[in-house]
């Protein structure tokens, strides 16, 4: 099952070749991040009776589960912005202020390319 899991994350989150579309990026985003933070939150409370809350292994696995679920998101932010037709740097404007409001909304809203760009085939196909 772990097997499972790891393929699946390695196709679907931690990739940025190829395109996603609304739906998907919507039920990714919301499925990777309600399970790392349910993962991150047990290993925190286990970890936490084990070594005490203050402990550096706690604020280390919180770090750990910090930096995958920035990483996992970034791939897939990138992914949607390949499937609006848009280069990779596009996704900085997430860390502007207001500007990642807007870049947000664009993500969300904004359909994709219809048939091949240059990122690949039309998802929807």
């Amino acid at each position: 099952m772990v097997e499972n899991l790891s393929v699946a994350l390695q196709k679907y989150v931690f990739t940025t070749q190829g395109r996603l579309n609304r739906l998907r990026y919507i039920k990714y985003q919301l499925a990777f991040g309600f399970g790392l933070g349910i993962v991150g939150a047990v290993l925190n409370f286990i970890l936490g009776l084990i070594f005490g809350t203050e402990s550096f292994i706690v604020t280390l696995a919180t770090g750990a589960t910090s930096v995958i679920g920035f990483l996992g998101g970034i791939a897939l932010i990138i992914r949607r912005l390949h499937d609006l037709d848009r280069p990779e740097w596009w996704a900085i404007g997430v860390f502007i202020p207001i500007v990642g409001f807007v870049v947000a909304l664009y993500l969300l809203l904004t359909p994709g390319t219809v048939g091949r760009n240059k990122y690949g085939e039309d998802p929807l196909r």
